[in-house]
């Protein structure tokens, strides 16, 4: 009996025993120096409030000589495209898409749209380019 008593308090020592707690390092914030400026080619990208357009802002274009654009998605249960390029010749642009199609200056809006993906390729002056890719919330 007294061995049941003496094993049964060392097993309530044991669990009930306190372990020192470990904590996460403590972070350390250090400064960052901010170039002034934007330092490269960028995009901003905008759904319009019925969400029929996109509205496209090209910034930081001063050693850019040509942007190329592609948006897909699907719309109307069929893949769409746009796509287009703009010979730069100020710092900033912008275009505005529809996400639809028009003939005869009818135009109508898809439906269902989703999976949107823009791709831009900056052709540079010095003759490199540089791609980057999107996917846009609809």
């Amino acid at each position: 009996m007294k061995k049941i008593i003496t094993i049964t308090t060392l097993a309530i020592l044991a669990l009930t025993a306190t372990t020192p707690v470990l904590a996460a390092k403590k972070r350390v914030w250090s400064k960052t120096a901010v170039a002034s400026g934007v330092s490269g080619p960028g995009v901003g990208a905008k759904l319009t409030k019925w969400k029929q357009y996109v509205n496209l802002s090209f910034y930081g274009l001063s050693k850019v000589n040509r942007v190329e654009y592609e948006l897909t998605y699907n719309g109307n249960g069929t893949e769409q495209g746009i796509f287009g390029d703009i010979a730069v010749d100020k710092s900033s642009v912008g275009r505005e898409m529809f996400l639809g199609t028009c003939s005869h200056g009818a135009c109508v809006a898809h439906k269902n749209v989703s999976s949107l993906k823009l791709t831009i390729t900056y052709k540079m002056k010095d003759g490199t380019q540089i791609v980057k890719r999107y996917r846009l919330k609809y």
